[in-house]
Formats: C-alpha cells, structure tokens, sequence
C-alpha cells in the first residue's frame, strides 16, 4: 500500500479532488491522508466519505496539540510561512502516530499520469525520495533558491527518514521565510535539501528522470505529446505534472506562469492545461467557487488588472486553449492601467 499526504482548503478542494482521482485511476492500494485547512473541506470529505474510502482528514489541532514547536510558530511568520512549516511536520506526525512505513507528501496542484509506484519503489534501496527542480538552463540562476523543490518527496520509517525529518523540522520551526536569507543561505522549507545528499550518503534518491516533477521551471527539457488520453515526456510517459502558478481567474481567463519560468508553449503541454482547467472546473461549479483565491499570490479583485499583471495568459474558447500576451503594453502603462483599474 502507498501512504501519502497533502493539505489544502476549499480554494484548492478541487485541485486536491482531482489530485485524488487521478491517484485513484493509477493506484489500486493506498490511502491518502488529507490535512483540511478550513471547516468547509473538512465538512465535504465527512459528509462525502463513502465517496473517498482512501481518504482520512485530518485538522491542523490534531498535529498542533502533538506540537508545540508548531504551534507556537504560528506567531512570528506568516500564513504562507505556516504551511512552509508543516512540510516536515505533517509527515513526521504521520509516521509516528500511525507507524505508517513511508509517507509521500506532495502538493495538492499535482496529477498523476501513470502509477507512482515505480517511485516508491525505490525505498527498497533508499529512505528518502526527492524531486529536483531540473531548471531549464534559461533560468539556472534560480538555483540559489532550492536544487529541490518540495512537492514531491518519500520518507522511509526508519533511522535516517526519522531523522532526516526532525531536523528538516527543526530547521523550519527556526526560519521558513518567503525570502532568501543570502547570509545563512536559507529559502522557505526547500532550500534546506541541498545537503540531504552529504547529510544522508547513500539514502536519498533523487527523481533525475524526465517524467516525474514536470513543472514550468523544466519544461523547456522535454518535448511533451498527448497520444490517445496519454501524455509522454521525451516519448516515455509521464508519471505526474505539478501544475505551479497555475491560476483560474474565471471560466475563461487563467495564467500559467510561463513567463516568469521562459517556459515555452507546448501544444502537449496546451492539452494538458486545458484537460487539468476542465477537472477543476466541473469541481469549482459543484462548490459554487467562481474565482479561486490564494494565499502566497495576492491579486486585485478586478479581471483587468489580473490579466495586465501576469502578462500572458490563457483564454479558454472552443474547447481550446489561446496565449494572450499583454507584454506589448510598456511596462509603465500596464502599471499606471492596474493602478486605476484598482
């Protein structure tokens, strides 16, 4: 069986359900153990839990009452620092009251392509499991923030899992900032993984392949093709897409954050976009969630100024996907536009 765990609110409800259903179409054995940041999603898995029989929830007092360090955390940082925060914390919980073998946490904004199981396979010879962020090599320069990204990452119950996790813990309760402290070389709750592979000598595996962690920040690597209702990297199948930046500013207009990564336009990758903004979509209808909010990115309320911001977008029209780009706009006038439109 694979154990994983993400959390979410009802913001990302529908990202975590699509989550959900495409682990289940892939994985026959496993439970996932869902954080509920908010009363709502808490509320729609109770009433709903035939529907999920993988599933158990979880409330953020469960973990805090077995936390303190944690708790007392949510004083000196911010809400998005907070959650940095439970990266370690969660799985560490998990382990330990559930005596769980492994845990795999992962980020609700993530769909599976093909069985994961080929990744957990590696436990057999590891304890950990991480995710690269493979930097297309127009943007190397964002190395100094993380070799890795915490997205997608596997701890063994054993010595080095526990003990990879207490510290990477003990390192976030003590400095999780949204910023990069260049004088102590820290960045949120991923920088702290550049030394797994000298902390832990041949413990830690790390996903150098090119269909696991696809995101923006990589995409320039690979060619990626949609073959039937198959998607395939380089011409071997993709095992999941994280789905970063990616913002539904309503049924038509949504950013993908292409622009900030370079990442160049893939009809694949157009696909791909459009059949993930569909699955959402048909969950943010049954929730009433016109416009999805966020907690890192905050925006105007105001479409103009959403789109003038991001700078190029998609447009959903026809069952198709269009790029709309407003960078022809100098820079100025686009601030100037937001600033009125505000």
């Amino acid at each position: 069986m694979l154990h994983l765990t993400t959390f979410f609110d009802k913001n990302y409800l529908s990202r975590g359900l699509v989550l959900y259903h495409s682990l289940k179409e892939y994985t026959s054995d496993f439970e996932l153990y869902i954080l509920c940041l908010d009363d709502f999603t808490r509320a729609y898995f109770e009433k709903n839990k035939k529907d999920f029989p993988e599933v158990r929830t979880l409330q953020l007092a469960d973990i805090e009452e077995n936390d303190t360090d944690l708790a007392a955390a949510k004083s000196n940082r911010s809400k998005i620092e907070y959650y940095f925060t439970l990266s370690p914390c969660l799985p560490l919980y998990l382990l330990k009251k559930y005596n769980l073998p492994h845990i795999c946490s992962l980020d609700a904004d993530i769909l599976f392509l093909n069985s994961p199981k080929p990744l957990f396979d590696q436990l057999n010879d590891f304890s950990i499991v991480i995710t690269p962020h493979k930097f297309s090599k127009e943007i190397l320069h964002l190395s100094e923030f993380g070799l890795y990204n915490v997205s997608f990452q596997i701890f063994k119950n054993n010595e080095t899992g526990l003990a990879c996790l207490h510290k990477w813990k003990e390192e976030c309760i003590e400095y999780c900032g949204d910023q990069y402290d260049k004088v102590n070389d820290r960045f949120a709750d991923q920088k702290y993984l550049d030394k797994w592979l000298t902390l832990y000598p041949n413990e830690v595996f790390v996903l150098n392949d090119k269909i696991s962690g696809i995101a923006p920040w990589n995409l320039n690597n690979y060619t990626i093709e949609k073959v039937g209702n198959k998607y395939f990297s380089d011409g071997e199948q993709m095992i999941f897409y994280h789905f970063h930046h990616f913002k539904i500013f309503n049924s038509s207009w949504a950013s993908n954050g292409f622009i900030e990564y370079k990442a160049k336009h893939q009809k694949g990758i157009d696909a791909l976009y459009l059949d993930y903004w569909d699955a959402i979509d048909s969950y943010n209808n049954q929730f009433a969630i016109v416009e999805e909010d966020s907690t890192r990115y905050k925006t105007s309320n105001r479409l103009l100024s959403k789109l003038l911001k991001e700078k190029v977008v998609y447009k959903r029209k026809n069952n198709a996907l269009e790029h709309k780009s407003f960078t022809y706009i100098p820079k100025f006038i686009r601030k100037l536009i937001i600033k009125i439109d505000a």
